[in-house]
């Protein structure tokens, strides 16, 4: 029922998500009227976020043309990701690595016998991505002070 994991990034079967219950079937019933305008207020903050990263020594992401990004999370890739991890957790930005094994490593695929050297893109990102405040309220001084945040690491 948790993608089969008995903890956190450990699958050993294939799963699923199926851990919705009536009461959270509920809430997402009233929530779905607001998803437009929460994904177009996800799209400016990543915008936002994307424009004062463009003369950051990090890769941010980018829409192909005729695809709309929902920005659920706004992950950029770098070389020091532990580090910049640490430097913004310690001055108050939540941070968060939520694909850290790429899908053919993960234990419940052991069988397929995937090594690094077959995904060497998905390797390489699982090692440098990560996962910066993204939510529709974001304000412009929470977006701000994320980046100076990220300024100061690479100042």
């Amino acid at each position: 029922a948790n993608h089969g994991q008995p903890q956190k990034h450990t699958h050993l079967i294939e799963g699923r998500n199926s851990r919705m219950d009536g009461i959270h079937a509920a809430v997402l019933s009233a929530k779905l009227k607001h998803l437009d305008v929460w994904t177009e207020e996800r799209r400016s903050v990543a915008k936002k976020y994307i424009k004062l990263f463009q003369n950051y020594p990090i890769q941010v992401p980018t829409e192909k043309e005729n695809a709309r990004c929902v920005y659920h999370l706004f992950v950029i890739q770098m070389d020091e990701r532990q580090e910049i991890a640490d430097f913004l957790g310690k001055r108050g930005v939540s941070t968060a690595i939520h694909y850290p094994t790429p899908l053919p490593l993960l234990d419940c695929y052991n069988h397929l016998s995937y090594k690094a050297a077959d995904i060497p893109l998905a390797f390489s990102a699982c090692h440098r991505i990560l996962s910066l405040p993204m939510f529709p309220e974001m304000t412009e001084e929470m977006i701000q002070y994320v980046v100076a945040k990220v300024s100061e690491f690479y100042d």
